[in-house]
């Protein structure tokens, strides 16, 4: 019996290989490449492409023809539909967008699609299947060596999961390389294809041009009509104009298929008469919007008009309105958590009514989704868990077109490569296992040190199921500080990723991958030191508070290895390792100086906002400077003047007094238009010592700390009376004029 068995082996082992038709022997091949007569340069590319790799492989040069000049004696790897392709092997009917069919018969390599760029995925299949090819980031390429090799027998068809698919603004994807690789698409065909991207509003019907003379076509909120806005979609003058601009554009860019024409990145919806009457009708502010895009999109049929499901537009028109057929919805996330899948999050249940509302209106939708941390794009961001399941969700709700938001700008950030590479293989096929490609990725990227990288990920992540916390993509380290980012946690990762060093030793490539792995730790280590979370976190020892060299050398060495691997920008809208070494160098400063103010008896004449408390009055003399997160530790205060007045408890001289207000106009937050310093003897006489002048750049989007100090004062005073004055409106250039401004206020110190 067992004899027998033996003989079942060798039999099925010489059915299997010594039935195989050899590939390469001894570092030579037999094989020819052809394409077709009239092959594009996409199929060329794909020729090429297959014949460099090959020949890095197994030192085997393949020749690459013309259908005309093929020679039938020798074998060959047919790409597109050539003469010689046997049209029964083809079978389109089981292609379709740019999936691909890579079949062996006779000997001979076929790999076919229904479009072009479908036969360069289908080369880089075979490169990686059957000999081994990764590109684990553009600079980190692993190809096997193959001096033999059988060809086995392949039967393949491949089809993506979405018919687009792109992650924007992630550098690797800039690398061609990378993005024929994983069957993305990117910057090149964004350009060839769309004309107008998004939030194009401003770009068809520009304010600067038409608000003076034509105001009645922009918003009007709050009874006056407002330049950072939307448009009125009520007004059919907005119609013509919008039109004609986008006619102008069409005929200066005629291959663009797809035109954006949709709303601002603002809230700020018209709510004049006419408007609200429509958006009655057409079931809210998106019915207004499908009315208007089917009305564009019917005088350019020949185009697909994109416009946005997005904040005041993400709920679908709960009227019967429909978009057209060339109205393409671009159906946006930006809202939701990251902790949990948005397909069984309890908090994410209406998002999942409205994606399923606008599938049910139509199967045009582009789904925008976000998987970066824009404020804080180095900061820890475990999502890893949840792509694959929202992937599963939007392919199941009819998207057919994915893009996945990497960073604001061209950034890079914590965890992109794997990150990046997750997302690339699941929008192809959204049912891959990703255990086994996060082994395959770290064992190709990190080598030895695979294991304490894998454990590095799975702790955090399992951490941050426990805690229950919110992952937000506008969040900050402190955010996690209770859950996957305590003092407890942080010690566990930074033993793991010393686990890491050691397993590759001197190995120079794979300890600065896990050093750029790490940069994410220190990252999260420097922002809770600064809010002195605990005796490890801080940059204060003790009740001397010593400064912690310790932790300033880590902020030295985070911005220069930040430098080293092209982190140029840590928040979405900008703000550089350097920048960033000065905030932390302005922190050290207020928080070390002398401080008449420390923990001095204060009075506040209005309570702060209750969201925005920061520990009472208490928060302004405690010696926990602001950092740039409004959220904590900072006192804020909604349309009111900021008057604080301290008791320093005896009379002393006063030579200075300092302190620190947060600028960030997208949350309406504005630094005071002028603080004034009042001093007193006995708490009822004041004399003003002086006052400081503010500034408020026309800058929406950046958030500052402007520092506002009076000098020279040289008087003696028990008390000081800080009072900070708001700007008295916010200001006609922002997208909220007319109404009271925010101030938030960081430690007083007085010198």
């Amino acid at each position: 019996m067992k004899r027998l068995f033996v003989l079942f082996l060798l039999s099925f082992w010489a059915l299997n290989v010594l039935g195989q038709q050899m590939l390469v022997e001894d570092g030579s091949s037999n094989y020819v490449v052809v394409l077709r007569q009239d092959a594009d340069s996409v199929e060329n590319c794909a020729a090429t492409t297959l014949q460099h790799f090959f020949y890095q492989s197994t030192g085997a040069l393949l020749e690459v023809v013309r259908e005309n000049e093929y020679q039938a004696n020798r074998k060959a790897f047919f790409l597109g539909k050539t003469r010689w392709t046997d049209a029964e092997i083809i079978r389109d009917e089981e292609l379709r967008d740019d999936g691909f069919l890579l079949l062996t018969d006779r000997g001979n390599v076929y790999i076919y699609s229904n479009v072009d760029k479908g036969v360069l995925y289908g080369v880089y299949y075979f490169l990686e299947h059957y000999l081994g090819l990764r590109v684990y980031t553009p600079s980190a390429v692993v190809l096997p060596q193959h001096s033999d090799m059988r060809l086995p027998k392949i039967d393949v068809v491949e089809n993506p999961s979405f018919a687009f698919r792109d992650v924007l603004y992630y550098y690797p994807n800039h690398s061609q390389l990378y993005a024929d690789y994983y069957h993305l698409h990117n910057n090149q065909d964004l350009h060839r294809d769309w004309g107008m991207f998004v939030h194009t509003f401003r770009h068809l019907v520009p304010p600067e041009r038409f608000f003076d003379a034509h105001p009645e076509w922009f918003s009007e909120v709050s009874g006056r009509r407002v330049k950072d806005g939307q448009l009125c979609l009520s007004n059919p003058e907005v119609l013509e104009v919008l039109c004609r601009n986008l006619d102008s554009m069409m005929r200066l860019n005629p291959a663009a298929s797809i035109w954006s024409v949709s709303n601002n990145d603002n809230y700020n919806v018209c709510t004049c008469e006419k408007c609200r009457q429509m958006d009655s009708l057409y079931g809210g502010p998106s019915g207004t919007l499908v009315h208007f895009i089917n009305q564009v999109a019917e005088r350019f049929p020949d185009k697909a008009i994109s416009t946005l499901g997005y904040q005041f537009t993400r709920q679908a028109p709960a009227s019967d309105i429909k978009p057209r057929k060339n109205v393409n919805i671009m159906f946006c996330s930006i809202e939701c958590g990251r902790e949990a899948p948005l397909p069984t999050s309890p908090k994410e249940q209406s998002f999942r009514d409205d994606m399923r509302n606008w599938a049910s209106k139509t199967d045009n939708i582009f789904m925008w989704d976000y998987v970066a941390q824009f404020r804080n794009m180095m900061d820890p961001f475990p999502n890893l868990q949840v792509l694959q399941p929202n992937l599963k969700f939007f392919k199941d709700n009819g998207v057919r077109m994915m893009f996945e938001q990497g960073t604001g700008a061209d950034c890079k950030t914590s965890w992109m490569e794997l990150r990046n590479y997750l997302l690339a293989k699941l929008m192809w096929n959204v049912d891959e296992d990703v255990d086994s490609l996060t082994k395959d990725f770290c064992q190709g990227y990190y080598g030895p040190a695979a294991h304490p990288v894998m454990e590095f990920y799975r702790e955090m992540h399992r951490s941050l199921n426990e805690s229950g916390l919110r992952l937000d993509i506008y969040g900050y380290p402190i955010n996690g500080v209770e859950g996957y980012l305590s003092p407890e946690q942080i010690r566990k990762y930074q033993s793991m990723l010393a686990d890491a060093y050691d397993k590759v030793g001197d190995d120079s490539a794979y300890r600065a991958r896990i050093r750029y792995l790490e940069l994410s730790l220190d990252y999260a280590v420097l922002e809770l030191s600064m809010s002195q979370v605990s005796d490890d976190l801080t940059f204060f020892k003790g009740k001397s508070r010593t400064l912690n060299q310790e932790m300033v050398e880590r902020a030295d060495r985070f911005v220069e290895d930040c430098h080293r691997f092209g982190v140029d920008c840590l928040v979405e809208m900008g703000r550089t390792p350097e920048q960033y070494r000065a905030d932390i160098r302005n922190y050290i400063e207020k928080c070390s100086q002398e401080n008449l103010a420390l923990h001095a008896k204060i009075k506040l004449k209005r309570h702060p906002d209750k969201k925005y408390a920061a520990g009472g009055a208490k928060g302004l003399v405690d010696g926990v400077c602001g950092l740039l997160n409004y959220n904590y530790n900072w006192l804020g205060f909604y349309g009111t003047e900021m008057e604080a007045t301290l008791d320093l408890k005896k009379k002393q001289r006063i030579n200075e007094v300092s302190t620190d207000f947060f600028f960030f106009p997208l949350s309406w937050i504005f630094a005071p238009e002028s603080v004034d310093v009042f001093l007193s003897t006995d708490g009822k006489r004041w004399h003003r010592a002086g006052s400081i002048e503010g500034y408020n750049p026309e800058e929406l989007s950046r958030p500052d700390i402007h520092h506002y100090r009076l000098e020279n004062i040289n008087a003696k005073a028990r008390y000081v009376k800080v009072v900070a004055h708001p700007l008295p409106e916010i200001p006609d250039w922002h997208r909220a004029v007319g109404n009271p401004c925010w101030i938030f206020c960081d430690e007083i110190i007085v010198r």
